[in-house]
């Protein structure tokens, strides 16, 4: 039991690593879209990221087991739904907004959960979702201020971001624990790249080709791509679907933080109060460790 308990703080820890470094890559994706399309960047991250996790399962001489094609094809597809709409929302609305509507999965993933599978969500859970949601509609302030039509059409692209990336948390959860880590993770990340070869007829390509572009690609690619995704689908073998979604309401906090540290963004009291009430919302889904959902 103690083993386990230890095994699971370890996944929920590496998943608080990772949803700091997803939130350092709000402002990069942002900054490299300004000289490079989508589609191609999308191509770019996802081939850099198959090589990488395809050298990480030869390495460790991962064989097929049945089905692990199948399971990582249906990741790769909401992966790649999560991707293409967070990354072409980028390009129309604000980081700070992405990184809110973003975080609505941490709602769609506990009701995904109840629909799907039928699960009673702890109480505690619930208030926690509640809270977090709460947060980050406070950080980012979403409709509030007037926005140009392209801002809403960003906005709109963002949230079915959230809706693709609940059922990547959702199906995680259910599905890697069935095959080898790597494996998996390389099906996944090759299927989010081949279909991400879709977008690029349907826009005017473009390639940033300065050093700061291939720093970025390196960046997303390996880190927050490769290590990422081996990450979770690690982590969430060992912790729930609905706790992995309430430690990922952190990303915008992060990616707050970073704006300021890098960009010197001021941080406002709906920094610090949505920020609070995220962490709050965490906390209280952390406390009494037992129960199905928390």
């Amino acid at each position: 039991m103690v083993k386990g308990n230890n095994c699971r703080t370890v996944a929920d820890l590496s998943l608080l690593i990772l949803t700091f470094l997803w939130g350092t890559s709000f402002l990069v994706v942002h900054n490299t879209l300004a000289g490079t399309s989508a589609g191609v960047f999308l191509v770019l991250r996802f081939l850099v990221a198959t090589l990488a996790t395809g050298v990480v399962a030869l390495g460790r001489r991962e064989r097929p087991t049945p089905g692990v094609l199948r399971d990582g094809v249906l990741l790769g597809v909401a992966l790649f739904g999560g991707f293409v709409f967070q990354t072409e929302g980028l390009r129309f609305t604000t980081p700070a907004r992405s990184g809110f509507l973003t975080g609505l999965s941490v709602l769609f993933v506990p009701m995904l959960e109840r629909l799907l599978y039928g699960r009673r969500i702890a109480d505690r859970a619930w208030l926690g979702v509640l809270l977090a949601v709460i947060g980050l509609g406070i950080l980012a302030q979403p409709f509030t201020v007037s926005m140009a039509p392209d801002v809403h059409l960003g906005d709109l692209l963002t949230a079915g971001c959230a809706v693709a990336f609940s059922f990547q948390i959702l199906w995680t959860s259910e599905r890697s624990g069935r095959h080898p880590l790597a494996l998996l993770t390389t099906v996944q990340v090759a299927t989010a790249g081949i279909l991400s070869m879709a977008i690029l007829p349907f826009e005017t390509r473009s390639v940033d080709q300065t050093a700061s572009f291939a720093a970025a690609l390196a960046y997303t690619g390996v880190v927050t791509t490769t290590l990422a995704f081996l990450v979770q689908n690690w982590a969430q073998r060992h912790t729930t679907a609905t706790r992995a979604a309430l430690l990922f309401t952190l990303e915008p906090v992060f990616a707050a933080l970073v704006s300021h540290l890098v960009g010197g963004e001021p941080l406002g009291p709906e920094l610090l109060t949505g920020g609070g009430l995220i962490v709050a919302g965490v906390l209280v889904a952390e406390l009494a460790r037992g129960g199905d959902a928390a």
